[in-house]
Parts: structure tokens; sequence; C-alpha cells
């Protein structure tokens, strides 16, 4: 009855073994693409693994050369990479695993476990230590499309592996004493494994959820800022409709006023319409043609001017341009209101803004430049923090331009010196069609 319930925990921790590899493909490979075919080269390398665990029949070059082997065809059928792509992978992760191992196994050894506590031991923690090291390199790495979370979330998420490895570390050398307890802490090697596994699913979930929830975040912003151009266009084309509304009877008067001789009231009707005109629209300081631009730029004007902050602004930009527009509206917008909310908390209207745009050469720049009054603070990491009270929906300002620029291999430089925020951003155009 003991010999079944010891094959047992080897079946779960074979299939463990299995989802570890599966994870690090994930990693360094990409999303996979199950078929028939991978999971008849699943199910062969399960077998694979159990024969070795139990009877332990395969010599170390011919098992580290199954398991090369085996991944590498697994890694074949589930990813579009290339060979050589697949053949380093597959050398790498079973070299570090053999490595791990007999690590393990030394330091085991040199604490005086005995043969038998030492397999089980070992194969716990050479796997947990796989699976803690797959986590750190998903946390680390470039290509990693998820948002980074908390730092102390981290942390604590891996205060388990850690606590983990330490109890059951205690546990085998009370088995290697005690041998009635090894069937004990072989379970209990299992279970451990198999929570620690859980946990850093969830630490992927948790990844993933902050990915969305920055996601729904930037969509809200670019809501705003498209319902600010909405309102414009809507503003503009119902003015125009009332312009064709009046304009025939307008000119009825006019030609009325024409025929009959008086030159001179239909000279008066002409400069009232023009006023009346002039006085119903707002003051507009951006004539570049790009629509997206124009807009945001006039509407921060407009909005500069009735809290009398100093607006400058010098554009030199054709009207279209190989950029998304929504990608223009998240880096003008979140600039420009960062810029209008810092200058309204200066007294004695003392703010000022300085903007300066051009496009030559497939080369975008835009430079900003503001002066505030209250500290800028920043986080543990070096972000600025948000001074206005709904920090959900705000402070996302440089995470979100930072986002948009990257889809043209952009570069944003800031500069924070004696109360003046300047910011810096480089677009290129010959990048446009990979955002696209």
């Amino acid at each position: 009855m003991t010999e079944y319930l010891t094959i047992i925990p080897e079946l779960l921790l074979s299939l463990l073994h299995l989802l570890i590899i599966r994870k690090y493909m994930k990693v360094f490979l990409g999303p996979a693409n199950e078929n028939l075919k991978s999971c008849i080269e699943w199910g062969i390398y399960y077998v694979f693994l159990i024969i070795n665990n139990i009877n332990s029949i395969f010599p170390p070059h011919l098992l580290l050369f199954g398991n090369v082997l085996l991944i590498y065809m697994i890694s074949s059928a589930t990813r579009k990479r290339s060979v050589k792509q697949r053949c380093i992978f597959s050398l790498l992760i079973c070299s570090v695993w053999m490595l791990v191992e007999v690590i393990v196994m030394m330091i085991l050894m040199s604490m005086g476990f005995d043969s038998r506590t030492l397999q089980d031991a070992g194969s716990f923690i050479s796997k947990m230590c796989m699976l803690l090291l797959s986590v750190i390199i998903s946390h680390c790495i470039k290509d990693n499309h998820y948002s980074e979370i908390p730092l102390l979330y981290f942390l604590s998420i891996l205060l388990i592996p850690v606590s983990s490895i330490y109890m059951m570390h205690h546990i085998f050398l009370i088995a290697a004493v005690h041998n009635e307890y090894m069937i004990f802490s072989v379970t209990a090697s299992f279970l451990l494994l198999i929570v620690n596994y859980v946990i850093f699913e969830v630490y992927d979930w948790i990844s993933r959820n902050a990915e969305l929830r920055g996601q729904n975040r930037l969509y809200a912003q670019q809501l705003e800022l498209c319902s600010q151009q909405a309102e414009e266009r809507e503003s503009l084309y119902l003015e125009i409709r009332r312009l064709r509304h009046d304009l025939k009877n307008h000119l009825s008067s006019l030609l009325g006023m024409v025929q009959t001789g008086q030159t001179s009231e239909a000279e008066k009707y002409i400069m009232q319409m023009l006023d009346v005109g002039a006085g119903d629209r707002p003051e507009e300081i951006s004539h570049s043609g790009n629509i997206v631009i124009d807009s945001l730029i006039n509407h921060a004007y407009a909005a500069a001017q009735k809290d009398n902050i100093q607006f400058n602004v010098n554009v030199l930009v054709p009207a279209s341009l190989p950029f998304e527009s929504g990608h223009l509206a998240i880096v003008l917008g979140n600039l420009l209101e960062n810029a209008l909310e810092a200058c309204r908390n200066i007294p004695d209207e003392k703010g000022f803004i300085s903007l300066d745009i051009s496009y030559a050469k497939d080369i975008f720049q835009l430079c900003i430049k503001n002066n505030y009054q209250a500290k800028r603070k920043k986080d543990i990491i070096g972000h600025y923090i948000t001074t206005k009270g709904d920090n959900i929906y705000h402070g996302l300002g440089l995470s979100s331009i930072n986002h948009a620029i990257e889809n043209y291999h952009g570069q944003m430089d800031i500069t924070d010196n004696d109360n003046i925020f300047q910011v810096i951003i480089v677009m290129y155009g010959s990048y446009s069609e990979n955002a696209k």
C-alpha cells in the first residue's frame, strides 16, 4: 500500500514538471498554438518523466538528451519560431534545470540527508527553484506586455516560495530522522508545490488585470479628448447651419439695398454681419489644417485665456501627418491638460505655457514648457504623481504618452528645474506603418 502512495506523488510531480516547462515556453516563446500533435507529444513527455521518476532507468546523458529532444518537438508543434530559437530554448532550459538539481543535491548532501530523503527533497526544491526563476524572468523580461504590479505585492508573492523551501527543508530533516513521516513529507512537498504554482498563476492574473485597468483608463482619456473635439466640431457645424439658414435672408436684404442705391446702408449691414461673426467665433491661434492639432490647441488656448494664462504657440506641421489621430490626441491632449492644470495653481496670473510643434523629414518634434508653483511629487520608481483629486482616471498622462509614442519608436525627455517643467517629444513618421 505504501508503494502505491509513493507513486501518486510522482505522477503529480511529473505533471507539475510539464506545467513549469509550459510556463517557460510562454515566457520565452510566446503564446501556444495547441493541436493534436502537441497533445500527443506532451503525453509522450509525461510518460518519459514518470518512467524516470519511478524507476530511474535512464543514465544522465540519455535523460538529458530525451528532455532536450522532447521539449524541442513540443516547441516546434506549438510555436512558430525559428529552429535556432527552439534549439537554444530547449538546451538552455534543460541545462539550467540540471544545474539547479546538481546544486540542490550538493547542498542537501552537505546537510547529511540520506539517499531516499535526498531524492524527494531534491525533486521538490529543484522544481520550486525553477518555478520561482520563471516568475522572476517573466517579471523582468523587456518583451513582457503585462503591466508591472506594485513592488510590495511582488515581494509579498515571492515570500511564499521562499517560505515553502524553508518549511520543506525542516520537514525533510524530520523525515530523515523519523521514517514514519516519509509519506507525510512527500505529500506535503506536493501540496506546497501545487500551492506555489497556483500563487504564481494568480500573479500572472494580477499582472493581466493591471494591464486591463491601465488600458481602460487610457480609453477613458481618449474618450474625454474625443468628446472635446466632438463638442468643438458640433459647435462649428451648428454655426455653419445657422449661417446657411440666414444667408438667403441676408443676401435678399443686401440685394434690395444695392438695387435701390443704398450703398452706405449695405456697407453698414455687411460690417454688422462681420462683427457678429467675429464676436461669436472663439479666437484661434493654430491654423495648420490638421484637425486634431488645431482643435486641441485652440481649445486649450480658449481655456488659458479664460484663466488669464499666457499661451505662446508655434505650429509648423502639414495638414496630414503619418500618425494615428488617437495617438496625436493622447500626446498633445495630455501635455496641454497637465500644463493648464499646473498654471491654474499659480497666483497673480503669472502662469505661462510655451508650445512648439514641427514636422520635417519624417520627424515630429514637440516641446512644451510651463511654470508651476507646487512641488511635483514622484513615486518610488520616479513617476510623477497627479495632483488631482480623482487619481483613478488622472495621473496616467505621461504613461499614456509613453504608450502612444512607442508605436513610432519615439522618445520623451522631461526636465524639471526652477519650477519650470519641460517635455520634449520626438516621433518618427517612417515607423507609422507599424502602428496600423
